[in-house]
């Protein structure tokens, strides 16, 4: 992204352009930057370890199409995201599942169509599995997901591994679990999984998760060693120029020095392929005092106000910093709807805003609040914009609401 004559572009499209097309608010992705992301994940990991993207972060058919054709699989948590990979075809064998709450329904999905891991994250959940192998006489293969009790430092929203969270089996619980596994011979126990959270900078939280992993590997009484480790994600991206993050590089090769080499690592990254790829497009409606209210809002992208996350904001007609804080605050009858509270442009209603990093998390938890319709989706590719997703109709929006006479 950069200024070409004091217009804002992306990959040699202009936003105005796309603006003048798609309106606003809309979400726009660089192909460059995806492919880019995944390139630098696929030249660092070994040639039996596996990338699988977190659907969770960006689910677009047209972006799990794109990343499936780079080789790449992916991790699911429910029954719809696995749907959707298996949608576009993606390879089963790269495929794991996660999640606190999958139902029968989910498992016996997960378990005909054969995906490489379901990553189990309780007993009850084991247990279930157990139940529903023998009912079809086929087998699962499955991984069991521990939590290492470890506290991270990050936004308490985005924390899954302390021993408080709700995600993962407890250590004292892994010996019930080995006990169902080896009484059950239809199912396979593949490797073990973690996951302790989101925005993480600190490498030495997933040392210390790994430590811990290796030494359960160590106290697994089987016939045959594991043949996986999945270290989840988690890893920070940057949103301002001056953030102190690890590369993929770094945290790929730093996680490969640990991990003994006839153990094979799944990683499960989201933000780090997609964060800095899509940005969302919006514009000035109201300028009152120090306050611009634009049109996109907490519907569109939560990440501000459940998260207290911070997202550059540039505008689409280069100028120069303000003086004074502006709050950009979006259209949503909330007053923790707001994306900004030290913005330094001084803008006029009409103008263009382009709020960066928001490629992961912002249109796959999108909503309908205040029955505000949900924003388009463009993909911009060899200096072309494709639309990847409609923007949604009122005809769209209550299209499943039945029985009104």
């Amino acid at each position: 992204m950069e200024y070409k004559n004091n217009r804002l572009s992306l990959d040699g499209v202009f936003f105005e352009d796309i603006c003048s097309k798609h309106s606003t608010p809309s979400y726009i992705y660089s192909r460059n930057e995806i492919l880019s992301n995944i390139n630098s994940y696929k030249i660092n990991i070994d040639s039996d370890d596996l990338v699988c993207f977190s659907v969770k972060s960006s689910n677009n058919l047209h972006i799990l199409k794109l990343i499936s054709s780079q080789g790449l699989g992916f991790d699911v948590v429910s029954g719809g995201e696995l749907n959707k990979v298996l949608y576009i075809n993606a390879d089963t064998n790269k495929i794991v599942f996660s999640g606190v709450g999958k139902t029968e329904q989910d498992l016996t999905y997960a378990i005909k169509n054969n995906i490489k891991s379901i990553n189990v994250e309780s007993l009850s959940e084991l247990k279930l599995i157990s139940k529903i192998v023998q009912e079809l006489d086929t087998s699962a293969n499955i991984a069991l997901r521990l939590n290492p009790e470890i506290k991270s430092k990050t936004h308490p929203y985005l924390e899954t591994g302390s021993s408080e969270s709700k995600f993962g089996i407890a250590k004292s619980e892994l010996h019930k679990c080995m006990r169902i596994i080896k009484n059950q011979n239809n199912i396979n126990l593949k490797g073990l999984a973690f996951h302790i959270g989101s925005e993480i900078k600190d490498f030495s939280y997933f040392k210390r998760a790994i430590n811990f992993m290796l030494d359960q590997i160590k106290l697994l009484d089987m016939n045959k060693p594991i043949e996986f480790l999945d270290v989840g994600g988690g890893l920070a991206i940057k949103y301002f120029d001056n953030d102190k993050t690890l590369s993929i590089e770094e945290f790929v090769k730093k996680v490969r020095m640990l991990v003994p080499n006839d153990i094979n690592l799944i990683f499960e990254p989201g933000k780090s392929i997609v964060g800095n790829a899509g940005y969302l497009m919006s514009k000035v409606l109201y300028k009152k005092k120090n306050i611009l209210i634009i049109d996109a809002g907490m519907s569109d992208h939560i990440r501000t106000p459940l998260y207290g996350a911070k997202h550059n904001i540039l505008p689409v007609r280069k100028k120069s910093k303000s003086k004074n804080k502006f709050t950009v605050a979006g259209p949503i009858c909330e007053s923790a709807d707001y994306f900004d509270k030290n913005f330094r442009y001084s803008l006029d209603e009409g103008d263009l805003v382009v709020i960066g990093s928001s490629g992961a998390y912002g249109f796959s938890m999108s909503s309908n609040y205040n029955a505000r319709l949900k924003p388009p989706e463009v993909l911009i590719s060899n200096k072309q914009m494709r639309l990847i997703r409609k923007r949604e109709t009122f005809d769209d929006y209550i299209s499943e609401e039945t029985g009104l006479e």
